[in-house]
């Protein structure tokens, strides 16, 4: 799916905003302050469903109880337009696709999207939840199984569930893991990183025999402390610590370079979802210059060009990699305006 047209009213900083978005590659520069960041927020709205940043509430412009993004929407495929509406009213979020409502995970399987944004190191530095959420995504959009995996109920059907969701987690980040190569030869030559995903449990044991062994200690901490719920997905490469992957990447490597290393990772998933998922996720990319020296920027916008899904990109102002790049709209925002403009 395309946007195609983007429409907000008291979102954030914009009273009223409108962009027409470039199928291939857009850029929204501007001053600390002036929305590109809310502009990217609107845009994981109707995406997502939510902000990555800050609860509904806290997106409405200031003096107003609510607000609207509105996105018309197209299928490649040449399916005609649809116009697709999140209104957020009295702590709800109301989804209509076309003339009908639409259930919020109905909404993200339509409109793939993924960020990177300038805190995206913290998948490598913080703890194990951002990356399971990381891997979760990527399996929704290619399982179809994924659903009903996370949803059974209890005792024998769990064991069954936390095996197949397992297996899953396991299966795509083996296809991360060889997807992201190429463009790790790219973005950071000289080094093979990889992933290593852990279950949660005993790799030894199945999950129904450790649920069962478990039972008295589980009953005492009141929580099952064993299962899905507790894998995890390291990074490592020969040079640092495969004991305690992330733990090893945090302070050995630069920011920057974590920063790529991320977005290899996230650009290979968003690969994956679009060759086996079908469906090419939105890619957004908040701050593009954050951390990177010009070398480091080169090598991304390549890769990101190389890219075929949509992309928004935000920058203080228009880096010189992003110059005179083919197929693209450029756009200038202050103070909540946003008005388009020449590119180079």
């Amino acid at each position: 799916m395309l946007i195609t047209r983007l429409e907000a009213r008291d979102f954030r900083l914009f009273g009223n905003l409108l962009l027409d978005a470039h199928p291939r590659f857009n850029l929204i520069i501007g001053d600390n302050g002036a929305g590109k960041t809310s502009l990217l927020e609107a845009l994981h709205v109707l995406g997502r469903g939510n902000s990555w940043r800050v609860l509904p509430a806290l997106l409405a412009r200031d003096g107003t109880q609510a607000w609207q993004v509105t996105g018309q929407v197209v299928d490649p495929s040449g399916v005609p337009p649809e116009l697709l509406k999140l209104t957020w009213r009295d702590r709800e979020i109301a989804i209509e696709f076309g003339q009908a409502d639409m259930a919020l995970s109905e909404l993200v399987r339509r409109l793939p999207l993924q960020i990177l944004d300038p805190g995206m190191h913290r998948m490598l530095e913080e703890g194990p939840g951002i990356r399971r959420r990381f891997l979760d995504w990527g399996v929704f959009h290619v399982e179809h199984r994924f659903m009903a995996a996370q949803l059974a109920p209890w005792n024998r059907e769990l064991a069954e569930s936390a095996e197949q969701l397992s297996a899953l987690r396991r299966a795509h980040a083996l296809e991360v893991e060889a997807r992201s190569q190429a463009l790790l030869a790219e973005l950071l030559p000289g080094e093979r990183w990889q992933l290593r995903y852990s279950q949660g449990w005993d790799a030894g044991r199945a999950y129904l025999e450790v649920l069962e062994a478990s039972v008295e200690r589980d009953r005492r901490h009141g929580l099952t402390m064993s299962g899905p719920q507790r894998a995890e997905l390291g990074f490592y490469t020969a040079h640092l610590d495969a004991d305690d992957p992330a733990k090893a990447v945090k302070g050995r490597i630069s920011r920057g370079q974590q920063k790529l290393l991320v977005a290899a990772f996230i650009l290979a998933q968003c690969w994956i979802v679009a060759e086996r998922g079908g469906r090419v996720p939105i890619l957004l990319l908040d701050d593009f210059t954050a951390e990177l020296s010009s070398a480091f920027q080169s090598r991304l916008l390549r890769v990101l060009l190389a890219y075929p899904g949509q992309k928004f990109i935000t920058a203080l102002e228009l880096p010189e990699a992003v110059k005179n790049t083919p197929d693209a709209h450029m756009f200038h925002v202050e103070h909540g305006t946003l008005r388009p403009r020449a590119n180079g």
